[in-house]
């Protein structure tokens, strides 16, 4: 029964192109392991492709920055959770940025950021708790 609701949320959501499952990129989703490089690979793949759905089964993804891409939707199913890593290391080096003296560091800068894109369109996110 439960492969029959999550194939049936799958085929109601809002996706185009193909589906990437972050696990078939070596994600975890246990909460101890990041998943960050697993996350981006299928990110990158949907990319690749032109555009797609890149698909969270139920689970924890411990992630650092997400690099999001254009035609992209990240797709979570109920039980799926992304949690931010503590370490430092496990996000992307900040951008040189002209102001960097003049502010704190996290309002100039996104590349570090959980979630982040430049020059992107057509993404989104969805799911439910």
């Amino acid at each position: 029964m439960t492969k029959a609701i999550s194939l049936l949320f799958l085929l109601s959501a809002p996706m185009h192109g193909a589906i990437f499952d972050v696990t078939a990129f070596g994600a975890k989703h246990d909460g101890k392991t990041l998943d960050r490089e697993a996350i981006n690979q299928a990110v990158q793949a949907a990319a690749a492709a032109g555009g797609g759905t890149v698909y969270f089964p139920p689970g924890t993804y411990l992630t650092g920055s997400i690099r999001l891409r254009s035609n992209i939707t990240l797709q979570f199913e109920p039980g799926a959770t992304l949690e931010a890593a503590s370490d430092p290391a496990a996000y992307d080096a900040a951008e040189p940025n002209q102001w960097t003296q003049f502010q704190d560091f996290g309002h100039s800068h996104w590349h570090n950021s959980l979630i982040w894109g430049e020059e992107i369109e057509n993404v989104a996110m969805s799911g439910a708790a």
